[in-house]
């Protein structure tokens, strides 16, 4: 029966019960092998020496803790004349103190549940969850296939700052047809791609369309070496590059100005950045005394305005062309040197504004909601101090609820 019972809830097979022992809320149950053999050639007329006993950490049994003992021994066969030691099949790997059982099921909890909580629930290390967990991650994303991916945004978050105080950043690529994680890498340029490209050239995946925000870097790198790509910057990151250069303006107005003058513009940044039609009455009634006495401020905050209506009504690559046009000609005779780098920064990837309408509206919206997904896991476990863990749990990322505390 105690065999059985260590077969059928621990997976235990190939050992027989020789004993029960309980001590202090936990069960200790000797077992032992019921026949050797040689693990190379696989016969059974060995000479089998103990040198040492285990014991195992098993799934409990009700309320009682459970561990495995189990005397190890040196195998030498006289067929093959192979010395070797004996291995426990219901190990995930040589020096593991768990069974396999106790490990899947804590992975099956570990959705659910913190690394602390299991920890504390099966009285372990929580070193031994956590690894438990890396090695499982470490198996699931060993191999990324990439063959018959085409389409990819790439963008880079910060996670923190380095010993030197400096912003750290990673760069994340994503497939946005399956919303898959393909890369993560340190860095924020192309150095941080190298790997995936060399994975990219392996599987000679043929990638028809980058979406990604209008770093020079990534940019640079998307030329070089994936020249048939098509860059696509969608109309996020064109509308909040002209609202810092909407915020800029308005710091530079408000050096200037006397404390009386100022007190105008203070608090008042996001009145100037919201869209306009979600402003309150209240929000309303004050933009237009803004306008009113900053004559610039006004300019710009209708070029703003002006630059969002086109994403909203151009329904083709045709007339959104026509609509560009015209702003960057407007945005032109405007007497403000922001709106002016802004023009020139349209013209300068035109290209890529325009792929946001021949590619049916293509948007790296989706990158940016995943990166709001990392911070929040950066933040529910209060940074990371294994970096190869945090990429590999960025990795499991999409198909993890983000409710989950880590």
């Amino acid at each position: 029966m105690s065999t059985s019972l260590a077969y059928h809830t621990q997976g235990i097979v190939g050992f027989q019960h020789h004993s029960f022992q309980y001590s202090e809320g936990k069960v200790i149950q000797r077992l032992k092998r019921k026949e050797f053999r040689c693990p190379k050639c696989f016969h059974c007329s060995v000479n089998a020496h103990h040198y040492r006993t285990r014991r195992i950490q098993g799934l409990p049994y009700g309320g009682m803790k459970v561990y495995f003992e189990v005397e190890l021994h040196r195998i030498y066969c006289p067929r093959c004349r192979a010395l070797s030691v004996e291995e426990l099949p219901f190990l995930s790997h040589p020096k593991a103190r768990i069974t396999k059982a106790l490990e899947r099921t804590i992975l099956e909890l570990r959705p659910e549940m913190t690394i602390h909580a299991i920890s504390n629930y099966f009285h372990l290390d929580w070193r031994i969850v956590k690894a438990c967990e890396k090695r499982y991650l470490k198996h699931k994303f060993r191999q990324i296939k990439l063959k018959h991916v085409k389409i990819i945004g790439i963008d880079e978050i910060a996670i923190g700052h380095t010993a030197a105080g400096k912003t750290a950043y990673w760069t994340i690529v994503r497939d946005l047809d399956s919303g898959a994680v393909l890369h993560v890498d340190q860095g924020k340029d192309g150095n941080a791609l190298n790997d995936f490209l060399l994975r990219l050239q392996r599987s000679k995946a043929e990638i028809e369309m980058v979406a990604m925000d209008m770093g020079k870097a990534f940019i640079h790198w998307v030329k070089e070496h994936l020249p048939s790509a098509q860059i696509v910057f969608d109309h996020f990151h064109v509308i909040k590059l002209m609202n810092e250069k909407l915020d800029l303006v308005r710091r530079r107005i408000a050096a200037k100005l006397d404390a009386e003058e100022r007190a105008i513009l203070k608090n008042q940044r996001f009145t100037l950045l919201r869209n306009e039609e979600n402003l309150s009455s209240e929000a309303t009634a004050y933009l237009a005394k803004i306008k009113q006495t900053f004559q610039e401020l006004a300019d710009v905050h209708m070029m703003k305005e002006a630059l969002r209506s086109i994403y909203s009504v151009a329904q083709n690559v045709s007339q959104a062309e026509d609509a560009l046009l015209r702003w960057v000609r407007a945005a032109q005779k405007i007497q403000s040197d922001q709106l002016h780098k802004m023009a020139k920064t349209i013209l300068q990837h035109w290209d890529g504004i325009l792929g946001f309408w021949r590619f049916g509206n293509m948007t790296n919206a989706s990158m940016e909601g995943f990166n709001n997904k990392v911070r929040t896991m950066l933040r529910q476990a209060y940074g990371y101090r294994d970096l190869e863990y945090m990429r590999l749990k960025i990795f499991n990322l999409p198909n993890n609820n983000i409710k989950i505390v880590i």
